[in-house]
């Protein structure tokens, strides 16, 4: 009996920057892993993984944040939500505002 299914896929690698930035995109856009996986082809709990495992890094690692209790950290991700909706908030009303002025007649011209 071989092991040596057809029926099998080849094991996929992700080299360590695509795992990283999935789960940056976990962190940043609040979605879920699953919700992230579908995004970019990856199952959810291998993403779940990756991040288990680079938070468990960051554990052995200083960073800027090692000092902050768990409270200050959600207090800095909510200030930083806040913050990127402002920002799409603003970038919408300019994208209304570009739409607005490309329709107006150029100046100098008839009435």
């Amino acid at each position: 009996m071989s092991l040596n299914n057809k029926n099998t896929k080849p094991r996929r690698h992700y080299d360590d920057q695509f795992k990283k930035d999935a789960v940056q995109r976990v962190l940043l856009t609040g979605k879920s892993c699953a919700e992230v996986g579908r995004e970019l082809g990856v199952k959810g709990n291998m993403i779940a993984r990756w991040q288990r495992k680079q938070l468990s890094e960051a554990d052995g690692h200083h960073s800027s944040t090692a000092d902050l209790k768990p409270s200050e950290l959600a207090e800095q991700l909510r200030q930083s939500q806040k913050e990127v909706a402002d920002l799409r908030m603003q970038r919408d009303i300019l994208k209304k505002a570009l739409s607005i002025f490309s329709q107006l007649p150029p100046e100098g011209g008839k009435s």
